[in-house]
């Protein structure tokens, strides 16, 4: 058996694949949830689409990462800690964008890592990567669409 898998870089960068995941799903949950005004119920749909389908991408996410050897911790699936200001559609909707982007460089960085790996247990992660990064750019013309750019 290859211990590459086990090695503290995959550990690190299967850390912040949750964790930025993580994060951008609790703060759509949060948007969702608290978001005002006369547009509310448009944002209120999107922010829901939007951690339905984070969601999903999270549980096959923690799947392959358990099978590769990654346990996350409860740490990772805190979420992200922060006060966000009350009934502010564009805020909200740039935290969750802000939170997304990292999880993309994150996805990003882990393809690139899986790719270089000499194990066969990766191969099909890198796979799972690319889909991932699928969902994540239509989630990000979704907010940046609701943004006005």
């Amino acid at each position: 058996m290859n211990d590459d898998l086990h090695t503290d870089e995959f550990h690190v960068i299967a850390s912040r694949l949750v964790k930025h995941l993580n994060n951008a799903i609790m703060m759509s949950r949060v948007a969702h949830w608290t978001v005002r005004g006369t547009d509310f119920y448009q944002y209120h749909l999107l922010f829901e689409r939007i951690y339905d389908e984070l969601g999903e991408l999270q549980d096959t996410q923690i799947e392959q990462l358990r099978a590769l050897g990654h346990n996350p911790t409860f740490q990772e699936l805190s979420g992200p800690g922060i006060d966000v200001p009350a009934y502010d559609t564009r805020t909200l909707t740039e935290l969750t964008l802000d939170y997304l982007m990292a999880a993309q460089a994150v996805y990003t960085t882990a393809f690139e890592y899986s790719e270089e790996v000499d194990d066969a247990r990766m191969y099909g992660f890198g796979d799972y990567l690319q889909g991932g990064l699928q969902t994540m750019l239509q989630v990000q013309y979704l907010l940046q669409s609701a943004l006005g750019g």
